[in-house]
């Protein structure tokens, strides 16, 4: 039966924070990861003679990638425990990043997407792991808050890549980023060996398989909350990535020169990692499922100023801080929602799924954007555009809000016990 130590009771009132600390420079690897391919496409295009648009293939499977290890993750924890696996996905990117940069060496696209693509499904086991894992270790009522600390990781990731992939690749080639990607997560490997237990499921390994079915999230009473989080995230990362994709395309139609508009993905990156803060804070007053309704709202705010106003240069740069927040918050937020809707044995899997429909948004969004852009749509129309799936999501966002106010069943797992209406209390922060 699957060890139990560095596991809290029921009555433990004490949240450790080195142990918080490692999860969430675990997620960070991942955020650093989207950031690390994007920042070094410019440079190894020049070096390789080709031009940015042929380094799709190894974007794309990496994304494919990332949804797989989400999809595969629940199922794998059940299978050999999350510890073991949180430890796999975290060995597993960091050697197939270090290979990453090797592979750059030979200059072979097929190669490098083939590689991105086992990388990619490495880091999508990390992301879910970390989030259900972590929040088995802490007390009960602080599991909102550290599920949001946790994930914060991914927007804190792709900042640092933001700020110091430019002098990574100037220091250290055009694989840079791979390299110091490569070996950051090797140094987890004995803090998490070390601070992190395997949480005991009742019913035993069997049972755990069973909880670990993805049928399990549409089980009566979560049946719901699924199909409600899964459109939620869906649609928010739509617009996140829209965002984080075109944004210095989209400001050079707002009069800003090649040189100047890349700021405008720092400040979106810079937006989410303080969305993400506030996130925590608004967390422990009003409970992760309104504060997904109050912080998209900042962002939906944002862009549609944004779009439908003549915004000087410095009021764009506090706009796009404004929507980075709004909708980074959201990415962040929607996997604290899964934690708290689905019962402890389906948890890996819910969160897993969540953030897999999410990617998918990832990859629609842009997509869609291109094809607007191509067809020479305003700039402004394409912020709009980009407005309106965080309206939906928000809308999604207060129907789970007012059906957890309302104390609705959860549906128990085998072996795990639905939350009863105190804890569920505790889970809304009312």
């Amino acid at each position: 039966m699957a060890q139990t130590t560095n596991v809290p009771q029921d009555g433990a009132t004490r949240v450790r924070w080195g142990l918080v600390l490692v999860a969430f420079c675990a997620v960070l690897i991942d955020g650093f990861d989207t950031a690390t391919m994007a920042a070094s496409v410019p440079t190894l295009a020049e070096e390789w003679g080709l031009s940015p648009a042929e380094f799709t293939s190894p974007l794309v499977t990496t994304n494919i990638g990332v949804v797989l290890g989400y999809l595969l993750c629940g199922t794998l924890g059940a299978l050999i425990g999350r510890k073991r696996l949180l430890l796999l996905g975290v060995v597993g990117s960091g050697v197939l990043t270090l290979l990453t940069a090797t592979v750059l060496l030979f200059e072979s696209m097929s190669l490098l997407a083939v590689v991105r693509l086992a990388t990619g499904i490495a880091l999508g086991i990390v992301l879910p792991v970390a989030v259900s894992l972590t929040t088995d270790h802490v007390p009960e009522k602080y599991r909102q808050r550290i599920s949001v600390a946790v994930t914060l990781g991914l927007a804190s990731g792709m900042a640092t890549g933001g700020v110091f992939g430019g002098l990574l690749i100037e220091w250290l080639g055009s694989g840079g980023m791979f390299w110091v990607g490569g070996v950051a997560p090797l140094l987890l490997v004995y803090p998490i060996a070390r601070m992190f237990g395997e949480p005991e499921m009742a019913g035993g390994k069997e049972n755990a398989k069973q909880d670990a079915k993805v049928i399990r999230l549409f089980d009566r009473g979560i049946r719901i909350n699924t199909t409600f989080l899964w459109n939620f995230s869906f649609l928010i990362f739509l617009s996140a990535y829209t965002l984080t994709n075109w944004v210095p395309t989209l400001l050079i139609d707002y009069g800003f020169s090649a040189s100047e508009a890349p700021m405008g993905l720092a400040f979106v990156s810079f937006g989410g990692v303080l969305g993400g803060l506030v996130l925590i804070l608004l967390t422990a007053r009003i409970g992760i499922a309104w504060s997904l309704v109050v912080m998209p709202f900042i962002g939906i705010t944002s862009m549609l100023v944004m779009g439908l106003t003549e915004p000087t240069y410095a009021l764009i740069f506090v706009l796009l801080l404004g929507a980075g927040a709004g909708t980074t918050s959201g990415q962040i937020g929607q996997l604290t929602m899964a934690v708290t809707i689905y019962p402890r044995g389906t948890q890996t899997t819910g969160v897993g799924w969540s953030a897999a429909l999410g990617r998918m948004g990832s990859i629609v969004g842009p997509g869609v954007a291109g094809i607007l852009i191509s067809l020479a749509f305003a700039a402004e129309q394409i912020i709009l555009f980009a407005a309106v799936p965080v309206v939906i999501a928000t809308a999604c966002a207060f129907v789970l809000a007012l059906r957890r106010q309302s104390g609705g069943p959860l549906a128990a797992a085998p072996g795990t016990h639905a939350p009863s209406r105190e804890n569920n209390d505790v889970h809304t922060g009312r």
